[in-house]
């Protein structure tokens, strides 16, 4: 698989309330310059293991719980002893820091982790983003394209 860069950002979650703001945040990134950062969706962190491979930088954007007050976001460099106590998304059969220990294993993990979680409350079927989370999906995707350096799309211009 070709890459366009060496930087993968990826969005963990599933299509349940709060924990569609790891997807959200990665959709904002994906809609400014997507040739300059490879984005995913994934549904669980071993979805990881599959598009890795060659990136010198990773950023994972995740739901969690347990760090803090709903809609605070929080930012961890891997490895890091704290991930271990959080709760990430319900959905995931494998846990975001055994993924990551395991592709340190394989050779394959990025020289840069960088994980962004953003505390959510409910994950109810049919449920939208609640307006704190979906407030701090905003605040994360753009503090990650300034850390990043990722430009907006240029404005189309609509001269006659």
């Amino acid at each position: 698989m070709k890459h366009h860069s060496q930087i993968l950002i990826t969005g963990i979650g599933s299509p349940h309330g709060d924990d569609q703001v790891g997807w959200e945040i990665a959709k904002q990134i994906q809609n400014r310059d997507s040739d300059f950062v490879d984005v995913h969706l994934a549904r669980t962190p071993d979805d990881l293991l599959d598009w890795m491979e060659g990136m010198k930088q990773l950023v994972i954007c995740d739901a969690c719980q347990g760090a803090g007050d709903v809609g605070s976001y929080h930012h961890w460099e891997w490895p890091s002893d704290q991930l271990e106590t959080m709760k990430w998304s319900g959905t995931h059969n494998i846990s975001l820091p055994t993924v990551l220990a395991l592709a340190e294993e394989l050779g394959r993990l990025p020289t840069s982790v960088r994980i962004w979680g953003v505390e959510i409350e409910q994950t109810q079927a049919g449920r939208s983003l609640s307006e704190s989370v979906e407030a701090a999906a905003v605040v994360v995707a753009e503090t990650i394209c300034q850390a990043l350096s990722i430009p907006r799309k240029k404005a189309e211009s609509h001269h006659a």
